[in-house]
């Protein structure tokens, strides 16, 4: 474990200095003048509008990190020949994907509190301290965007950057459509459509499940089941799309 936990180490210090300050100073510049100028704008509930616009800002900043984080994770190693060292080493494939994946996670860690934390300032300057449903929201934000890694991870273990950039932001846009999906197949006559909708749902992941963002914007209850039932599915897919790269990883040449 040493050996994963060094690989997630070094992924954590080259991922910091190449992009996280820079974001972070970005999006906290976004979001200030953002919420000033949509409170000053809005006709009505302005409060909650500011409040949806800074999460989904932090929702939109972590996918699009998650993303380019993840598909460069055999490239540049491919591009500094690393890889060719570490492949002769007596490194299990499975650790160098795990370590890079939790040294990736550390990045969106970092990512996700300061981001968290720019937008509690924020709220606390306009409106007070958040109610507790916003932190909610951002756990399973984390959630849903290490399971967004995940894929990218499995997408740059076989595929070109561009490719795997193509994927990943497929794999984004169809798992927030999750439930279209298994509602308009459901209304569809035919049964084999019903019965591939069905299939698509579950198979697909489902990143509605970990999104509480509306529920946050408007003070409404999170039950704790829910919360519990979605990171556990979102834990799950995780687990599973990580075994996959490892499989796809141990059967990639590299000579």
């Amino acid at each position: 474990m040493m050996r994963v936990f060094a690989i997630a180490r070094n992924t954590f210090r080259e991922s910091i200095r190449d992009r996280v300050l820079y974001s972070l100073l970005f999006f906290g510049l976004i979001v200030i003048v953002a919420s000033v100028v949509t409170q000053e704008v809005t006709i009505g509930d302005s409060d909650k509008v500011v409040r949806s616009v800074g999460l989904g800002s932090i929702r939109l900043f972590g996918s699009v990190f998650a993303i380019f984080l993840g598909i460069g994770l055999v490239y540049k190693e491919l591009e500094r020949k690393t890889i060719y060292t570490i492949a002769s080493k007596p490194i299990a494939r499975w650790m160098f994907i795990v370590g890079k994946y939790l040294g990736l996670m550390a990045v969106m860690a970092v990512m996700v509190l300061a981001m968290g934390t720019i937008y509690t300032m924020v709220l606390a300057w306009q409106q007070g301290l958040p109610s507790g449903g916003v932190f909610v929201s951002l756990g399973m934000m984390y959630v849903e965007l290490g399971l967004l890694t995940a894929w990218a991870l499995l997408f740059s273990s076989y595929s070109s950057p561009i490719v795997a950039s193509l994927f990943s932001a497929s794999v984004l846009i169809i798992g927030n459509l999750a439930d279209d999906v298994k509602l308009f197949g459901g209304q569809a006559d035919s049964e084999s459509v019903r019965q591939l909708s069905e299939v698509v749902y579950w198979a697909i992941p489902n990143f509605s499940v970990l999104n509480v963002t509306d529920l946050a914007v408007h003070g409404l209850p999170i039950e704790p089941a829910r919360v519990g039932w979605s990171v556990a599915y979102g834990l799950g897919y995780i687990v599973a799309v990580l075994a996959a790269s490892t499989l796809v990883f141990e059967r990639r040449d590299f000579k």
